[in-house]
């Protein structure tokens, strides 16, 4: 039955005309379009058609009736060739590249970021060659998308100094969380990255050993995409990792919250290491994986990632053969936390657009394209 509804309902998407269309791949991705959406809806009367391939999604028992949610998933390559809009909005990379191809009857697709890394590796090599328009979080996005259309022959994109709203929202997360007392028992919040390298797939079995001996209580949160792609593998290390004391793992949909209350994170390649720094200007502890490489002609660019570049600037590191040192990384962590908070504000500053006019840029592009169309 769900399947007859589902594609009811997407005859009746096709069919209509709409102002602004959002696509989230699961309720992750909500996060990072929340800003976004609800300085629209503040602002205007605009009308907003949001899709969502999670029926768990709580946005779905949403009672804003200028924001329609609809569950969609099994007809999306059905769906997305033929929907009708001035405006879709989307944190999925890689449109047109494979099964979710542009319409000819929306007007602008805009990209917006779900993490503020570079985009030139950790994405595929056309990852945005699709998109007419694309929110930077910093300059740095600009200047590689710049590069990119110049060596790919590219007609050039509208490129919006917006920023990144999410550092905002862990700010303020975090300032909450400052007042409540510390437990003698610290957090540790591991959060990597999903890729061949990454930690759940090479150490940490390693790792939580190691970490479950020195008093801490450690959260795992697993990349969304690792969990969707790699269920048995997820469920297998559930599995291992509750028979040991003081692990647990995070699930929950919301980051902010995770990244707030965490007292440590150790990370791999993953963006959540900006996040983490930049929303509570605390420094992290890398597992000096492998890089993480989606597009292998990466350094065609010839601009260094900056993933890369800044990794020593907002913490340090520990190679993943060298696990049984983690304790004394860790006193160092908390050793040069002074360190990190005087200087990573200073570093923010001038790699983020993040800005009440950084964010009205954002909207007014909104704006002004809907009236040009």
């Amino acid at each position: 039955m769900n399947f007859f509804k589902e594609y009811n309902t997407i005859q009746k998407i096709i069919k209509a005309q709409h102002q602004i269309v959002v696509y989230a791949e699961s309720s992750h991705y909500y996060q990072y379009f929340e800003s976004l959406l609800q300085d629209i809806l503040k602002n205007s009367s605009i009308q907003i058609l949001y899709l969502t391939s999670d029926n768990n999604d709580p946005l779905l028992a949403a009672t804003d009736e200028r924001m329609q949610v609809v569950y969609v998933k099994q007809f999306l390559g059905l769906l997305f060739p033929k929907i009708k809009a001035d405006l879709m909005i989307m944190t999925m990379p890689d449109l047109n590249n494979f099964l979710y191809k542009r319409s000819a009857n929306v007007r602008k697709y805009v990209y917006v970021f779900h993490a503020a890394v570079s985009t030139h590796l950790q994405y595929s090599e056309k990852a945005f060659f699709y998109y007419d328009a694309i929110f930077c979080t910093g300059a740095y996005q600009e200047r590689e998308v710049k590069e990119t259309e110049k060596k790919y022959g590219l007609a050039p994109k509208e490129l919006v100094p917006y920023g990144y709203p999410l550092l905002d929202t862990i700010k303020k997360k975090y300032r909450q969380q400052i007042p409540k007392s510390v437990s003698a028992n610290q957090r540790i919040l591991i959060a990597p990255s999903w890729f061949e390298s990454c930690i759940l797939e090479t150490c940490i079995e390693v790792l939580v050993e190691e970490l479950s001996s020195l008093h801490y209580h450690v959260y795992i949160r697993s990349h969304p995409e690792y969990m969707k792609r790699s269920p048995k593998k997820y469920e297998a290390l559930k599995e291992v990792v509750s028979r040991i004391p003081n692990i647990y793992f995070d699930e929950s949909a919301n980051v902010t919250d995770s990244i707030a209350e965490a007292d440590i994170l150790i990370t791999d390649r993953s963006g959540i290491a900006l996040e983490y720094a930049f929303g509570t200007h605390r420094p992290v502890l890398f597992v000096d994986t492998s890089l993480k490489i989606s597009n292998p002609n990466w350094e065609k660019l010839g601009i260094e990632p900056i993933e890369n570049s800044i990794r020593s600037g907002i913490g340090i590191s520990v190679l993943p053969n060298e696990l049984s040192t983690i304790g004394g990384k860790l006193k160092q962590l908390t050793g040069d936390k002074d360190k990190f908070r005087q200087q990573l504000p200073e570093l923010e500053k001038q790699l983020f657009f993040n800005s009440p006019e950084s964010y009205e840029k954002g909207l007014n592009y909104i704006f002004e394209t809907m009236i040009r169309n």
